[in-house]
């Protein structure tokens, strides 16, 4: 199956890679993407474990045996929601890292 790639998607693909060559320069955008998100990740779940001054797991723990302050109201109740999406991304997005080459 044949794919036709639109010459200005090649056209920046290639000023982003420096490779003119659609078949090498995917991969690094996949990969430079997947950095880029999971560095924007990582400064949001940063915010959480400065706000509850911990990490998810401990949070999560904490959540499972009802001891997190204020556990009900809809701020805490978003972030843990919120929190747990974060996670969750981290973790799709750093296996999906394993399979660009």
């Amino acid at each position: 199956m044949a794919v036709t790639i639109p010459k200005a998607t090649l056209k920046i693909m290639t000023e982003l890679t420096g490779e003119p060559i659609f078949e090498r320069a995917l991969p690094i955008t996949l990969k430079d993407s997947i950095e880029h998100r999971l560095e924007r990740i990582n400064q949001e779940l940063e915010i959480y474990q400065k706000k509850y001054r911990m990490d998810f797991t401990k949070f999560n723990a904490l959540w499972a045996k009802e001891e997190v302050t204020n556990q009900s109201s809809y701020e805490v109740e978003k972030d843990f929601l919120e929190w747990d999406g974060l996670i969750m991304r981290k973790d799709k997005l750093e296996e999906l890292s394993k399979w660009i080459i």
